[in-house]
């Protein structure tokens, strides 16, 4: 497959690296990322679309947004990937999930990211914009910003909301610094918002840096977890994996019993 290959049907969103098209091609309705024409004249930006490109293609797991075709150089460079319709973003503005729902968007994500680790990658931008729904599977995507784990200096990335505190700081992004955007994740999730807001990045940076989550109505054991994927201090803080077998441990929540219906004659 090449670019002049898929037909355009409508724009789904502006990157700083890509435009993303819903496009049709091979039978498929796929995402269609094409490089910004900026991209194409910044040697950083395009090794930067080439790498997710590559490692779109190769990395396979079934909670990761699988790529399917992709050109990584030039001027006919394109990504296709599968298409899923909604984001996790989007999914929460319907309103809170269920528990059940909850766990399976964790469980999901988490072991996207421990796959990448394992592999050598950092993600470096977890967020509900990121995660995909497809078929009632949630699914960890957008590869244009992992890097390699123990990687020194460079660019980093990474959304004010849910970044650790030590990015703030300028320190390089480790996989204590992705358990810590994922735990911001969690809280929101689990329990239906932000453990930290803020309208600019300084009073971001101040919650982040100096602030604690706040109470939880979670289950004892599930909140200290919680707790521990958000400590300030990276050294100190829990991991995914554990995080994981602790939510998985979790028994199902019994729905609260349907009024009896009364009659009146």
């Amino acid at each position: 497959m090449t670019r002049k290959d898929f037909r355009l049907k409508m724009l789904l969103g502006l990157g700083r690296t890509a435009q993303v098209f819903l496009a049709e091609g091979g039978g498929l309705e796929v995402a269609l990322k094409l490089p910004r024409k900026e991209v194409r004249q910044d040697p950083l930006l395009r090794e930067r679309f080439a790498r997710e490109v590559g490692l779109s293609l190769s990395l396979r797991h079934p909670h990761l947004v699988r790529g399917l075709w992709g050109q990584p150089y030039g001027e006919d460079a394109f990504l296709a990937l599968e298409y899923c319709p909604q984001t996790l973003e989007a999914r929460l503005q319907e309103g809170r999930l269920s528990f059940e729902e909850a766990k399976q968007v964790l469980l999901s994500v988490g072991k996207a990211l421990l796959f990448l680790h394992e592999r050598g990658f950092l993600h470096q931008d977890i967020k509900p914009a990121n995660v995909f729904l497809k078929d009632g599977v949630y699914r960890l995507g957008d590869l244009g910003t992992l890097r390699p784990v123990g990687e020194k200096g460079g660019e980093a990335a990474g959304s004010p909301h849910y970044m650790a505190p030590e990015l703030f700081k300028g320190e390089d992004p480790s996989p204590f610094s992705d358990a810590y955007s994922f735990g911001v994740v969690a809280y929101e999730i689990l329990v239906g918002k932000r453990p930290f807001r803020g309208e600019t990045y300084e009073a971001l940076l101040e919650a982040h840096l100096h602030r604690p989550p706040p109470f939880t109505p979670l289950p004892p054991a599930l909140d200290r977890g919680l707790k521990r994927l958000l400590a300030k201090n990276p050294r100190e803080r829990g991991s995914i994996g554990d995080f994981l077998e602790l939510l998985e441990d979790q028994p199902p929540k019994k729905e609260a019993p349907k009024p009896k219906r009364r009659w009146f004659f």
